[in-house]
Protein backbone atom coordinates (compact mmCIF):
# COMPACT_ATOMS: atom_id res chain seq x y z
CA UNK A 1 0.00 0.00 0.00
CA UNK A 2 1.46 3.52 -1.27
CA UNK A 3 1.89 6.19 1.51
CA UNK A 4 -0.05 9.37 1.02
CA UNK A 5 2.27 12.43 -0.69
CA UNK A 6 3.40 14.78 1.71
CA UNK A 7 3.10 17.23 -0.55
CA UNK A 8 -0.43 18.75 0.49
CA UNK A 9 0.95 19.05 3.89
CA UNK A 10 3.57 21.19 2.87
CA UNK A 11 1.86 23.28 1.14
CA UNK A 12 -0.56 23.82 3.56
CA UNK A 13 2.95 25.05 5.47
CA UNK A 14 4.18 26.59 3.05
CA UNK A 15 0.59 28.82 3.01
CA UNK A 16 0.63 28.81 6.88
CA UNK A 17 4.37 30.71 6.86
CA UNK A 18 3.13 33.02 4.58
CA UNK A 19 -0.48 34.10 6.24
CA UNK A 20 1.78 34.42 9.84
CA UNK A 21 5.13 35.61 8.46
CA UNK A 22 4.22 36.92 5.08
CA UNK A 23 5.75 36.12 1.65
CA UNK A 24 9.57 37.62 1.90
CA UNK A 25 9.66 34.77 5.25
CA UNK A 26 8.86 32.03 2.78
CA UNK A 27 11.94 30.20 3.25
CA UNK A 28 12.63 25.84 2.85
CA UNK A 29 13.90 26.31 6.22
CA UNK A 30 10.60 27.97 7.36
CA UNK A 31 8.72 25.32 5.31
CA UNK A 32 10.20 22.59 6.86
CA UNK A 33 9.86 23.47 10.48
CA UNK A 34 6.06 24.82 10.29
CA UNK A 35 5.71 21.07 8.59
CA UNK A 36 7.66 19.22 11.42
CA UNK A 37 9.93 17.44 8.60
CA UNK A 38 13.20 17.54 7.91
CA UNK A 39 14.64 20.03 5.14
CA UNK A 40 16.12 17.03 2.83
CA UNK A 41 12.30 15.62 3.45
CA UNK A 42 11.07 18.73 2.39
CA UNK A 43 13.53 19.15 -0.67
CA UNK A 44 12.43 15.65 -1.75
CA UNK A 45 9.44 17.26 -2.76
CA UNK A 46 10.19 20.56 -3.57
CA UNK A 47 13.90 20.88 -4.39
CA UNK A 48 14.27 24.72 -4.80
CA UNK A 49 11.81 27.67 -3.63
CA UNK A 50 10.68 28.38 -6.95
CA UNK A 51 9.56 24.40 -7.24
CA UNK A 52 7.87 24.97 -3.91
CA UNK A 53 5.90 28.10 -5.66
CA UNK A 54 4.93 26.77 -8.51
CA UNK A 55 3.68 23.64 -6.20
CA UNK A 56 1.62 26.18 -4.33
CA UNK A 57 0.17 27.99 -7.35
CA UNK A 58 -0.75 24.84 -8.95
CA UNK A 59 -2.39 23.78 -5.74
CA UNK A 60 -4.40 27.09 -5.66
CA UNK A 61 -5.53 27.20 -9.05
CA UNK A 62 -7.16 23.17 -8.41
CA UNK A 63 -8.82 25.27 -5.42
CA UNK A 64 -10.47 27.89 -6.75
CA UNK A 65 -10.87 25.96 -10.13
CA UNK A 66 -13.02 23.61 -7.93
CA UNK A 67 -14.76 26.63 -6.61
CA UNK A 68 -15.40 27.87 -9.10
CA UNK A 69 -17.37 24.18 -10.26
CA UNK A 70 -19.23 23.94 -6.86
CA UNK A 71 -20.40 27.89 -7.31
CA UNK A 72 -21.95 27.43 -10.53
CA UNK A 73 -23.19 23.98 -10.31
CA UNK A 74 -21.46 22.47 -13.40
CA UNK A 75 -18.52 22.77 -15.57
CA UNK A 76 -17.60 25.73 -17.81
CA UNK A 77 -18.32 24.42 -20.65
CA UNK A 78 -21.92 23.57 -20.03
CA UNK A 79 -22.42 27.53 -18.38
CA UNK A 80 -23.18 30.29 -20.05
CA UNK A 81 -21.12 33.75 -19.55
CA UNK A 82 -23.31 35.09 -17.33
CA UNK A 83 -23.41 31.46 -14.94
CA UNK A 84 -19.79 31.51 -14.66
CA UNK A 85 -19.46 34.95 -13.69
CA UNK A 86 -21.98 34.54 -10.96
CA UNK A 87 -20.06 31.56 -9.88
CA UNK A 88 -17.03 33.50 -9.94
CA UNK A 89 -18.48 36.15 -8.24
CA UNK A 90 -20.23 34.13 -5.63
CA UNK A 91 -16.67 32.12 -5.21
CA UNK A 92 -14.35 35.18 -5.21
CA UNK A 93 -16.38 36.41 -2.31
CA UNK A 94 -16.97 33.47 -0.27
CA UNK A 95 -14.08 32.33 0.12
CA UNK A 96 -11.40 35.25 0.44
CA UNK A 97 -8.09 34.46 1.92
CA UNK A 98 -4.91 37.39 1.48
CA UNK A 99 -2.71 34.95 1.31
CA UNK A 100 -3.72 33.59 -2.18
CA UNK A 101 -4.08 37.25 -3.33
CA UNK A 102 -0.60 38.20 -2.09
CA UNK A 103 0.76 34.73 -4.00
CA UNK A 104 -0.76 35.68 -6.86
CA UNK A 105 0.39 39.34 -7.11
CA UNK A 106 4.22 37.77 -6.63
CA UNK A 107 2.89 35.29 -9.40
CA UNK A 108 2.72 38.32 -12.38
CA UNK A 109 6.18 37.90 -13.20
CA UNK A 110 6.81 34.36 -12.98
CA UNK A 111 5.32 32.74 -16.09
CA UNK A 112 5.77 29.58 -14.53
CA UNK A 113 3.75 30.33 -11.45
CA UNK A 114 1.41 32.35 -13.36
CA UNK A 115 0.54 29.47 -15.79
CA UNK A 116 -2.01 27.35 -13.49
CA UNK A 117 -4.13 30.12 -12.71
CA UNK A 118 -4.31 31.60 -17.05
CA UNK A 119 -5.24 27.87 -17.39
CA UNK A 120 -8.03 28.27 -15.47
CA UNK A 121 -9.03 31.69 -16.16
CA UNK A 122 -8.78 30.59 -20.30
CA UNK A 123 -10.93 27.50 -19.24
CA UNK A 124 -13.80 29.66 -17.75
CA UNK A 125 -13.30 32.73 -19.79
CA UNK A 126 -12.17 32.22 -23.04
CA UNK A 127 -13.90 34.60 -24.79
CA UNK A 128 -11.65 37.67 -23.13
CA UNK A 129 -8.65 36.50 -25.51
CA UNK A 130 -9.48 39.41 -27.51
CA UNK A 131 -9.11 42.94 -26.30
CA UNK A 132 -10.92 44.55 -24.04
CA UNK A 133 -12.63 46.84 -26.67
CA UNK A 134 -13.62 44.55 -28.47
CA UNK A 135 -15.78 42.71 -25.96
CA UNK A 136 -19.76 43.16 -26.69
CA UNK A 137 -21.98 44.68 -23.83
CA UNK A 138 -22.35 41.81 -21.94
CA UNK A 139 -19.03 40.62 -22.04
CA UNK A 140 -17.43 43.66 -21.05
CA UNK A 141 -19.75 44.21 -18.05
CA UNK A 142 -19.13 40.30 -16.64
CA UNK A 143 -15.65 41.59 -17.12
CA UNK A 144 -16.59 44.48 -14.42
CA UNK A 145 -18.11 42.23 -12.31
CA UNK A 146 -15.36 39.73 -11.55
CA UNK A 147 -12.50 42.49 -11.84
CA UNK A 148 -15.10 44.20 -8.75
CA UNK A 149 -15.00 40.67 -7.07
CA UNK A 150 -10.94 40.62 -7.48
CA UNK A 151 -10.82 43.85 -5.73
CA UNK A 152 -12.56 43.07 -2.74
CA UNK A 153 -9.58 41.34 -1.93
CA UNK A 154 -7.06 44.14 -2.36
CA UNK A 155 -9.51 45.99 -0.27
CA UNK A 156 -10.11 43.31 2.32
CA UNK A 157 -6.00 42.96 2.19
CA UNK A 158 -5.59 46.99 3.75
CA UNK A 159 -8.28 46.84 6.27
CA UNK A 160 -7.90 46.37 10.04
CA UNK A 161 -10.58 43.41 10.18
CA UNK A 162 -12.18 41.27 7.46
CA UNK A 163 -15.73 42.59 5.98
CA UNK A 164 -18.95 41.20 7.96
CA UNK A 165 -20.92 38.55 6.50
CA UNK A 166 -23.63 41.50 5.70
CA UNK A 167 -20.91 43.90 4.11
CA UNK A 168 -19.70 40.50 1.80
CA UNK A 169 -23.75 39.41 1.29
CA UNK A 170 -24.57 43.45 0.25
CA UNK A 171 -21.13 43.08 -2.34
CA UNK A 172 -21.91 40.13 -3.66
CA UNK A 173 -25.75 41.94 -4.55
CA UNK A 174 -24.03 44.89 -5.67
CA UNK A 175 -21.31 43.03 -7.77
CA UNK A 176 -24.40 40.96 -9.49
CA UNK A 177 -26.42 43.94 -10.22
CA UNK A 178 -23.94 44.66 -13.07
CA UNK A 179 -24.73 41.80 -15.30
CA UNK A 180 -28.26 41.04 -14.34
CA UNK A 181 -29.06 45.02 -15.51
Amino acid sequence: MARPSARPKLIKAALTVVEERGITALTLDAVAEQAGVTKRGLIYHFPSKHALLTGIHEDLAARIEQELLDATGREPEGASLVERTRGYVRASLNSPTNVEMRLIMEAANEPEWMAPWLRVYRRWFPEEEQPVEDLDDLSFRCLIARMAADGTWGYESTLPAPLTQAARARMLTGILALIDS
